[in-house]
């Protein structure tokens, strides 16, 4: 069951762009105590049409495992045209969240370089 609490898959997941917000603010406010720490379990946007920029943000700072020194801000190009992409989704009739294979291939088509860069660190992070 992917929201069991605190074992499922999506237990600590949200798809509301506020609440997004609120993690790329100060993840103690939204977050009750330090999943990561406790539970090895970070927070998780799932990126739908409700994610706003702050969701998509965030989805790309924690998919990529970005320190604070690289992380992107909501106002980032990169984000603003993946929203772009993933409104047009769901203009077109898209019901579903879109997946972190999708969501990296946004990444891959807007900006080959920068994710090429992401891509060696994300599959160096897994090595480790």
């Amino acid at each position: 069951m992917p929201r069991t609490p605190y074992v499922g898959r999506s237990f600590n997941a949200t798809r509301a762009g506020i609440h997004a917000d609120g993690l790329l603010k100060d993840e103690e406010i939204y977050n009750i105590f330090d999943t990561q720490k406790i539970l090895n379990k970070k927070p998780i946007v799932s990126i739908n049409n409700h994610s706003g920029l702050a969701g998509i943000a965030y989805w790309i700072n924690a998919y990529y495992e970005l320190d604070d020194e690289n992380k992107v801000d909501k106002q980032d190009k990169l984000v603003v045209k993946m929203k772009e992409m993933i409104e047009g989704e769901y203009t077109c009739g898209r019901d579903t969240i879109m997946g972190d294979d999708e969501l990296d291939n946004m990444v891959r088509i807007i900006d080959k370089k920068l994710h090429k860069v992401l891509d060696i660190r994300e599959r160096k992070l897994k090595i480790d």
